[in-house]
């Protein structure tokens, strides 16, 4: 079903028009176990402050580029949500139409969203089907920032994480296309 949804607006896609895949994720300040290289015998070891603070985002990527963009969020919930809508039409000014596709997250879905929709002309959601994220590009950018840039590292400060995972995402433009 998305995927005819998706060829289907491709298809039809005017110049003025774009479409974006949005996603919101947390990276904690603490390291996470992953994967990694010790010598035999060495167990690697992890400290942590056992605090539970941590980055939130919420990112696009664009089909025509497929590059990534990442804001800081305060938290997700719809008025986090409707700021970073507000951040993707301004990004995106030169554009009369944009084709969101989101997730179910309840906040999507909220009637402080929907009066914002409601109210703009630009955005238009399209809702990924329940417990899809292996449709979502921006699901795979999480993966990847976690991989390369977060996992196993302890940030000192949500400043520090916030400037790892920009730096990230600057030095991947352009690295998505085929």
């Amino acid at each position: 079903m998305l995927l005819s949804t998706l060829l289907k607006k491709l298809q039809n896609l005017q110049p003025d028009e774009a479409i974006l895949f949005s996603d919101e994720a947390g990276i904690q300040l603490d390291p996470t176990i992953a994967a990694q290289w010790a010598p035999k015998g060495c167990q690697p070891q992890l400290f942590s402050d056992s605090t539970r603070e941590r980055v939130n985002l919420c990112g696009i990527v664009d089909i025509d580029t497929m590059d990534a963009r990442v804001q800081k969020i305060p938290k997700g919930n719809a008025e986090s949500f409707i700021a970073f809508l507000q951040w993707v039409t301004d990004s995106y000014h030169k554009y009369s139409r944009i084709q969101l596709f989101v997730d179910n997250a309840r906040w999507h879905k909220a009637q402080t969203v929907k009066k914002y929709l409601a109210h703009q002309e630009t955005i238009v959601l399209n809702f990924f089907p329940s417990y899809s994220p292996e449709l979502n590009p921006m699901e795979w950018e999480w993966h990847e920032l976690r991989r390369e840039a977060t996992h196993t590292r302890r940030f000192q400060s949500s400043d520090e994480c916030w400037q790892t995972i920009q730096y990230h995402f600057e030095t991947r433009k352009g690295k998505n296309k085929a």
